[in-house]
């Protein structure tokens, strides 16, 4: 019993022993939402399973976090220009007045105003002294729409280019009620572009297979990365070679194993492209690229990068805390109130926050006592089978005794 009690024991400690990784954020100088690149390492080391990530200050609580997965995204931030009067006339206008300090061209303004369901009537003017107006636009229709739940909502008006200091939105209040405009303001696109990170954790090894006319480079790396574009530079003039992707692979034949090549893509290396080759879910830590040569020299190629889209995290942090970061398989996926304040009309604060010294660690193996025997599942079941065994034996020597008597 005790035999087989240790094997259990066993089992259970290194199911439990566990290998993670950890690393610190450098110093955050300003207070608010801080964008963090995942490395292509933190990304390896995840094994791209973003659930198993932490964030936890100096008491060790958990800092909130969202994970930023889409490159080449428009932000919009509102602007609000200044209201330099709303004046209501009763049941005849309500006359906005607003001032275009720097005489930018404007198309369109974007008017807050409190939650209701009134179509308005308007016209917008122009001025450049607050005093001579000039028409813009006149006899549109503004349609207010209900928000259920929200206080406000939000329209756009647009009109010709303008560039007047001033200008003047009279809102037609004789056929029907008055709107209150708490807002006037315009939409400011920031766009970000983000290049692809290069990974540099591969060795490359260029041979030329000369009876089969053939270039291949072989790739190799300790751990797997996802690699989503591979790019080459070749140095030649003109060329077109047709090119495979490679990934070298087992399988089993009845009682043997047999080595193969699986072809992931087929391309075309032309010296009018850029010679970028897109990837989906390519996750490995050795491949070849077998470039076909023909008759030809084989290529010049004096770079290939591998590249990798990138993948932040946004998080609020403060400049008076240090935090850990954490990746831990144990853990599952999180679910914060932060992920509800993050849009595309957010714009990404400071990006001077990074994931420094990331090591791997261990987590201790979960020490099991031994139960005593008598508090086993063992040790129950075998007083059932003796006290089940004890009553049959009563029960069959009881049916001998009454067999005996009925004889008599």
């Amino acid at each position: 019993m005790k035999k087989y009690s240790f094997l259990i024991v066993l089992f259970i400690g290194f199911t439990s022993f566990g290998q993670n990784y950890k690393g610190a954020l450098n110093s955050v100088k300003e207070d608010g939402l801080h964008k963090i690149m995942l490395t292509p390492e933190v990304r390896s080391a995840s094994k791209n399973n973003f659930s198993f990530i932490r964030i936890k200050d100096s008491e060790n609580k958990e800092i909130p976090y969202v994970l930023k997965y889409h490159s080449d995204q428009l932000f919009s931030t509102f602007l609000p220009i200044k209201i330099v009067s709303n004046k209501r006339i009763k049941d005849s206008v309500t006359t906005v007045l607003i001032e275009n300090k720097t005489k930018e061209k404007l198309t369109n303004l974007t008017l807050k105003i409190a939650n209701t369901d009134i179509s308005k009537k308007y016209n917008l003017f122009g001025s450049n002294d607050a005093k001579t107006w000039f028409g813009i636009t006149s006899n549109n229709t503004l349609y207010l729409n209900n928000s259920a739940n929200k206080s406000s909502l939000e329209k756009r008006i647009n009109f010709p280019t303008t560039t007047y200091q001033f200008l003047k939105i009279e809102f037609n209040d004789k056929n029907s009620l008055p709107i209150n405009v708490l807002e006037v303001g315009k939409y400011i696109n920031n766009y970000f572009s983000e290049a692809p990170i290069a990974i540099t954790g591969y060795s490359q090894k260029i041979t030329q297979l000369k009876e089969r006319k053939v270039t291949q480079i072989k790739f190799s790396s300790r751990n797997a990365h996802l690699i989503n574009s591979i790019s080459f530079d070749v140095e030649t003039a003109f060329y077109l070679r047709n090119a495979r992707l490679i990934i070298e692979k087992e399988r089993k034949i009845k009682k043997r194993v047999e080595n193969y090549e699986q072809v992931v893509a087929s391309f075309e290396l032309n010296s009018k492209n850029e010679n970028t080759l897109s990837l989906h879910n390519f996750n490995e830590k050795e491949f070849i690229i077998e470039i076909e040569n023909k008759d030809n020299p084989s290529l010049s190629i004096s770079k290939v990068t591998l590249l990798q889209k990138p993948v932040y995290i946004i998080s609020n942090l403060k400049t008076a805390q240090k935090y850990q970061f954490i990746i831990d398989s144990t853990l599952s996926k999180p679910s914060y109130d932060l992920g509800n304040f993050i849009s595309k009309k957010t714009t990404i604060i400071d990006e001077d926050v990074s994931i420094q010294n990331f090591i791997k660690t261990k987590t201790k193996a979960t020490i099991i006592k031994e139960k005593p025997f008598w508090e086993t599942a063992v040790f129950m079941w075998v007083c059932i089978i003796f006290v089940g065994v004890l009553i049959t034996y009563f029960a069959l020597d009881l049916l001998k005794d009454v067999k005996h008597q009925e004889k008599k």
